[in-house]
């Protein structure tokens, strides 16, 4: 009896360090998607970004789409002019910045979207389809 007594112990102290110690915890997989707010560019961020440009809105504003960006687009705005077309590729840098519907006017921006990307180079890439 003792010897079943002693292998029902063991099983017990076997069963327990299996369920308590035996897996760290697992951490769940990222999101293939960021979330929205993880996409929203902060005002006084450097930026430097290659997207598709999705919007024209004259030659000193257009908004540019990827994954990595806020759901509507991100709006760019620039002092120089700059010729972009629709579904052109464009690799930009420049600051975030909170810009008031005054200066989104002075861009020639059609948006109420406060936080702009003001570009200090933008270099195009053509989509096949685009007048140079």
């Amino acid at each position: 009896m003792r010897a079943v007594d002693l292998m029902l112990r063991c099983g017990l102290v076997l069963l327990t360090a299996a369920c308590t110690s035996g897996h760290p915890d697992v951490e769940p997989a990222p999101s293939a998607t960021p979330s929205s707010a993880q996409r929203e560019l902060r005002a006084g961020t450097d930026v430097d970004l290659t997207a598709v440009v999705s919007r024209v809105y004259g030659e000193h504003a257009f908004v540019v789409d990827d994954a990595d960006l806020p759901p509507d687009g991100q709006l760019v705005v620039s002092a120089a002019a700059v010729t972009v077309f629709v579904d052109d590729l464009v690799t930009l840098s420049g600051t975030a910045e909170r810009l008031d519907a005054t200066a989104l006017r002075q861009y020639g921006a059609a948006t109420t979207t406060a936080v702009a990307v003001v570009a200090t180079s933008v270099r195009r890439y053509p989509a096949r389809s685009a007048t140079p």
